[in-house]
């Protein structure tokens, strides 16, 4: 299925938040009658929106969840806890997600997508999503968060033109964003522009100056 993938880690069951009472016997089932984990591979948010991040698993009959944990690879390539969604003890949100983090939609856990609320440029990065099923045994799968952040131009106007500059400096716009933004030229002036481009942390700017040569239209004698 194109933008998604699938992958069955192991048939090993997760204790975390499941107590012994909870596992008892637990048969295991073949992988080729297991169910199915659907995840986009990569997700886009726009900085101050909300997002979706999914996951379901498309179970089989006499399948079920009982758990969901989500988990952001940390900066220096571990796993931090987000959030677990329980079948017996609900959800438990870890810090600093509390308050930014929900549950997309009630009932089954088949459905583990959660919501990021007002994503920020930190929020980019690997998620991964664990899944304890019964009576199949464990799944994950992983996606990429991207934060997109909107331009803001910048419109500087030169100095003032005088007829025998020669090649001057009109006007100069300047945008950050992510990805880098584009700059483009509506005029009915002839000229020519330059462009660079600078790379921050989370975002890059591009600065276009816009030169033409002043010259007189219409001259007085």
């Amino acid at each position: 299925m194109p933008g998604r993938q699938t992958r069955m880690v192991s048939t090993s069951i997760a204790l975390e938040m499941l107590n012994l009472h909870q596992l008892g016997t637990w048969p295991l089932i073949p992988r080729s009658l297991a169910g199915v984990l659907e995840m986009e591979r990569s997700v886009t948010a726009v900085l101050g929106k909300d997002v979706v991040l999914p996951c379901r698993y498309q179970a089989q009959e006499g399948e079920k969840v009982v758990q969901v944990t989500w988990l952001k690879q940390g900066p220096e390539g571990q796993n931090v806890e987000i959030a677990v969604l329980n079948l017996e003890y609900g959800e438990h949100i870890q810090e600093p997600y509390v308050g930014r983090v929900l549950r997309q939609a009630p009932g089954p856990l088949e459905d583990g997508a959660i919501v990021l609320k007002n994503a920020v440029q930190a929020d980019e990065g690997a998620y991964e999503c664990r899944l304890i099923t019964f009576p199949s045994g464990n799944f994950e799968g992983s996606m990429t968060l991207s934060v997109l952040v909107r331009p803001l131009p910048t419109l500087n106007p030169g100095p003032p033109l005088e007829e025998g500059q020669g090649r001057t400096l009109a006007a100069s716009c300047t945008a950050e964003g992510n990805p880098m933004p584009t700059v483009t030229w509506e005029t009915q002036v002839r000229g020519t522009n330059s462009t660079r481009h600078s790379s921050h942390p989370r975002s890059a700017s591009v600065t276009s100056e816009f030169f033409l040569v002043p010259q007189c239209a219409r001259c007085r004698p």
